[in-house]
């Protein structure tokens, strides 16, 4: 009786350790939901990536769908990604075409809040809100939208750069550019010089207006519509890092960045950027212990997804090889996934269908 007893014990003891194990696991876990779009319907697969193991999980079927030829719905908010919030134009809250799959839905009306002719070009999401920005020649209308109306905002003192909100502040990033000095010689021409201002919108209406340099290079500005990546509080400029909490906010470069997209970069054969025209800032988003980056980064035929912890580079996918043309050409519907380490290490690959973006959840 006492040695079952023991036996009994050890197998608690296994299966406790086994429990905490997966706890941890899914603690080193990042989700992607993978939107696909066709002339019907807009679908997100959720995929699980560990980024120090370079390990990929790739659902079946779909989490979310719902019809896209009625263009009904505005914007998603992912938090967590169990967890969607839907803004729509209908004025009912229960939209039977919404399909779900074990994901929690809540939808957001705008009927009342957005006009009929109004399409927002959306800057930023949270679970509450749509913002928007408006680039008109002489200011930028920001727009934050709930379901029980719009209030708007004119920001005049720059061209706009990026859009984010937290705890009930806007934060609107702009740029001014400097008056243009001739070169000395006349082989070699002048920098594009610019004021980057970080604009405050309050809750009661007001704005604050921050300096945050005057003699940013902006040279590799040369898309015609930017929208830098907000994240956690903060902006991201490539490797430069713009904290909006600060009393007196400054472009601090984050050199590990640096050194992991760098990483990035050098671990394959990609045939790499020609121009910078070809490329924006990557996506940046904070999930857990993770801040994600997904955009382009070697080439004009991948997709990069890098993960960074405590601002270290902790491992890395490449989708490839990848189109932006949009419907995607039909020879390169499928694809690969490469996962590698921290390195730049290849360590497991994948095929899928070629998604039209990955998005990641923000931190439930």
């Amino acid at each position: 009786m006492k040695r079952s007893f023991g036996l009994l014990a050890c197998l608690l003891t296994v299966i406790i350790s086994l429990l905490g194990c997966t706890g941890t696991t899914s603690q080193n876990t990042v989700p992607l939901l993978l939107e696909y779009n066709n002339e019907e319907q807009t679908s997100y697969v959720k995929a699980l990536w560990a980024p120090e193991k370079g390990t990929v999980e790739i659902g079946k079927d779909p989490v979310l769908s719902y019809p896209n030829n009625d263009k009904q719905v505005v914007a998603l908010h992912w938090e967590g990604p169990d967890s969607v919030t839907v803004f729509t134009r209908e004025a009912t809250s229960n939209l039977a075409q919404i399909q779900t799959n074990g994901v929690e839905i809540n939808v957001v009306s705008l009927a009342k809040s957005l006009p009929i002719y109004y399409d927002p070009m959306v800057a930023y999401t949270t679970n509450e809100a749509i913002y928007a920005a408006g680039v008109g020649a002489a200011a930028t209308t920001i727009s934050k939208i709930t379901a029980t109306g719009m209030q708007q905002y004119q920001v005049a003192n720059g061209t706009f750069l990026g859009l984010g909100a937290m705890d009930d502040k806007i934060y609107v990033l702009v740029g001014k550019h400097q008056p243009y000095v001739p070169p000395e010689t006349g082989t070699i021409p002048g920098p594009s010089i610019m004021s980057i201002i970080l604009d405050v919108l309050n809750p009661d209406g007001t704005m604050t207006v921050k300096t945050v340099t005057d003699n940013y290079d902006a040279s590799i500005l040369t898309l015609a519509e930017l929208d830098i990546p907000f994240a956690d509080g903060c902006f991201y400029l490539d490797s430069l890092r713009l904290d909006v909490t600060s009393t007196e906010p400054k472009l601090v470069e984050v050199t590990s960045i640096t050194k992991g997209l760098k990483t990035v970069g050098t671990a394959t054969k990609l045939e790499p950027f020609t121009f910078y025209e070809e490329t924006t800032f990557p996506s940046y988003t904070k999930y857990r212990d993770y801040l994600v980056a997904v955009g382009q980064t070697v080439g004009p035929n991948e997709l990069t997804i890098a993960a960074f912890k405590d601002d270290e580079l902790a491992g890395f996918a490449l989708i490839t090889p990848y189109s932006w043309l949009r419907p995607i050409p039909e020879q390169l519907k499928t694809t690969k996934v490469y996962t590698y380490d921290a390195h730049g290490k290849q360590l497991n690959s994948y095929a899928i269908n070629t998604p039209d973006s990955v998005v990641v959840p923000m931190t439930p």
